[in-house]
């Protein structure tokens, strides 16, 4: 089985669950939370793999143009999932 048929699989099973949930929400709550949650995601991880000190020294470097060009983009994606959610439940509605 290939990694698309994979990635369509779980797209598909995820992806209308995530879009009712995410569709209840404004679209800017949901960019700023996704973002909030990638970089508490990164900083939580960081304590636990390496600790507090060296995380607190390294942390700038997930501030860098293109970190942040790529955490953006990955909250893009995901109010892109809560838009069409959203699309999706105005028209069954009507």
């Amino acid at each position: 089985m290939s990694i698309e048929s994979i990635s369509g699989l779980i797209g598909g099973f995820f992806g209308p669950v995530f879009g009712k949930i995410l569709g209840k929400f404004r679209l800017w709550k949901v960019f700023i939370a996704s973002i909030v949650i990638i970089y508490l995601g990164l900083f939580v991880v960081g304590l636990v793999v390496v600790g507090f000190k060296a995380t607190a020294s390294r942390f700038g470097e997930f501030l860098t143009p293109f970190a942040l060009l790529v955490f953006v983009g990955l909250s893009a994606a995901i109010t892109l999932v809560a838009f069409l959610g959203r699309s999706a439940r105005r028209n069954r509605e009507s």
